[in-house]
């Protein structure tokens, strides 16, 4: 540990602004539309007390991140490669369709929740607001295609929409004036009852989500072959990138664990005892509260949300079809065959809560089959080398991976059987 603390102390800043992205692309991941619904039953219907259960799933989400780009940085290689090139062909075709299921329900939740965001905000029917958010989409999607400096102009335009939806909710946070006595309150680990242990294991069950950790590896691979090509390929450099990767990673994902908290707090502020379930009811009753500029920042973080999500669950779907079946397609088609359910769910006239909740099912049920292979593949020394984890970080970590494996099947459970 000192010596990773001696490590921080040399880094140079300006060194560092250049490795920041990666952990910005991941973490909208964690500041999805189906984390502001569950955030925001979470404190409306329980205040602040469940605060302290997104710190926890914030920091649970960091170890995973980081050993999913330590992944990358040691071997070259992402998690769907590396099963496709050690697992029985049957094993890979049956991941892949997991995880091709998986990026179809993160699509959805995502263009619905951005679909949300357009109807409240301009005022226009649900089928309006999705068809608008596949628009945008697509022209997110151009950033990528448009530029051949790899993802650092991806990188730098979600990096612009984190900053947008962080900046909401500062904003959100100074209408909402909570109290450091609140705030601390929610800090101290409670349950506030049978339906409050609910929320808090939908919040630690549902935190990480399957696509940013099939993606973290891959987005690393630039910056890795760059410095392989300009200081070789030694362990000293890539140690370095993994460390430069780390601080990325907390970095990126302490904002989101402040968008989360901020999230639970202004709807502890403004909606506690309101009975609110759903992000149209919370728009309204904010606009009731704080006025129709909060109601406006919050859909415009929400739009921000949806779509810089959208665009980062695009590029997985191209990691996992790459890396299981070593096939590449047209990342415009890719773009529209996942967007098509979306647009089909609202146009039919589904409620767009309930499919964010069916999402986050389908999520839940893909986790495991990412997480094992991935605490698998890091604890081989031939495959990592000195990146190998040590016993303890594998305990650890296999400690984590099993409380959130867990926790996805109660919620699966739940959510299908009673």
């Amino acid at each position: 540990m000192s010596g990773f603390v001696e490590s921080l102390r040399q880094l140079s800043f300006r060194e560092l602004l250049t490795y920041l992205g990666p952990g910005f692309l991941i973490s909208v991941a964690y500041m999805d539309p189906g984390n502001w619904a569950t955030n925001i039953s979470g404190g409306a219907q329980f205040g602040p007390a469940l605060l302290w259960v997104i710190v926890l799933a914030s920091l649970m989400a960091m170890a995973i991140q980081i050993l999913a780009a330590k992944l990358g940085i040691a071997t070259g290689k992402g998690i769907a490669q590396l099963c496709r090139e050690r697992l029985p062909p049957r094993v890979v075709w049956f991941l892949w369709a997991a995880a091709e299921l998986a990026m179809i329900a993160t699509d959805m939740a995502e263009i619905i929740g951005a679909a949300i965001g357009f109807s409240l905000v301009f005022s226009i029917p649900l089928p309006a607001g999705a068809v608008l958010a596949g628009a945008a989409s697509f022209a997110l999607l151009g950033v990528r295609t448009a530029h051949d400096r790899g993802y650092r102009w991806v990188e730098f335009v979600i990096m612009a929409l984190v900053g947008i939806i962080a900046l909401g909710f500062v904003f959100e946070m100074v209408l909402a004036r909570p109290t450091a006595a609140e705030i601390g309150s929610g800090l101290i680990p409670s349950i506030p009852g049978p339906d409050a242990l609910y929320v808090a294991i939908g919040i630690l069950g549902a935190t990480v989500m399957p696509h940013s950790v099939y993606l973290h590896p891959y987005i690393v691979q630039d910056r890795r072959t760059k410095l392989m090509a300009t200081e070789g390929d030694t362990e000293e450099v890539h140690r370095r990138h993994f460390l430069f990767e780390s601080v990325d990673t907390v970095l990126a994902l302490s904002g989101a664990m402040f968008v989360n908290a901020a999230m639970l707090i202004v709807a502890a502020a403004a909606l506690q005892g309101t009975g609110i379930s759903t992000l149209q009811e919370a728009y309204i009753t904010l606009q009731n509260v704080f006025g129709t500029s909060s109601s406006t920042v919050f859909g415009v973080a929400l739009i921000a949300a949806g779509l810089s999500s959208s665009l980062v669950a695009t590029m997985a779907g191209q990691t996992v079809m790459d890396g299981f079946l070593d096939l590449q397609i047209n990342v415009w088609l890719r773009r529209s065959v996942t967007l098509v359910p979306s647009l089909a769910v609202v146009i039919a006239g589904f409620d767009p809560t309930s499919v964010l909740v069916a999402s986050q099912v389908a999520l839940s049920f893909e986790l495991p089959f990412v997480l094992i292979p991935l605490l698998w593949f890091t604890r081989e020394e031939g495959l990592m080398q000195s990146f190998r984890n040590r016993t303890s970080t594998t305990t650890v970590l296999g400690a984590i991976i099993a409380l959130i494996v867990v926790l996805n099947g109660w919620l699966i459970y739940t959510e299908l059987f009673t």
